[in-house]
């Protein structure tokens, strides 16, 4: 089977991340350790037939057996991966088109960080460097 088309949601992404990590146990059977993950159990069986179904997860004993990560699904999580880096470096290159205007040194500083952490947007940098404010801050 081919690395499925389109992207994940953040749950299933969050999800893989996990699974990555090591294997976890149905969540009927253990909801505490979703808990543990920041993971709703009820969203996480919602999410489950998709990924079983598309081979990016296989559960090994049953309904209430252990869910595993697939090589496939390790696949489409680099991807997902690899795509969140290019869309942030590419967002890095052009806010050096707006530093490159002539902005202030120390916000410019603080806005690259954040967006290079993919704390922040494009818009939100570009904002704080203008106004001193990302457009969330406001209240």
């Amino acid at each position: 089977m081919l690395v499925p088309s389109g992207q994940l949601s953040p749950l299933q992404q969050h999800l893989l991340r996990e699974m990555d990590l090591c294997d976890l146990p149905a969540p009927e059977t253990a909801p505490e350790s979703y808990a543990a993950r920041d993971l709703d159990t009820d969203e996480v069986r919602d999410a489950l037939p998709t990924l079983l179904w598309s081979g990016l997860v296989e559960q090994r004993g049953g309904d209430r057996g252990t869910l595993r990560l697939t090589p496939l699904g390790a696949a489409a999580l680099r991807a997902a991966e690899c795509d969140e880096l290019t869309a942030r470096l590419s967002a890095v290159a052009s806010f050096a088109d707006t530093v490159s205007m002539g902005a202030a040194p120390r916000p410019a500083g603080l806005a690259l960080r954040r967006l290079a952490e993919g704390t922040w947007t494009l818009e939100q940098a570009k904002s704080y460097v203008r106004t001193g404010e990302t457009g969330a801050d406001r209240s």
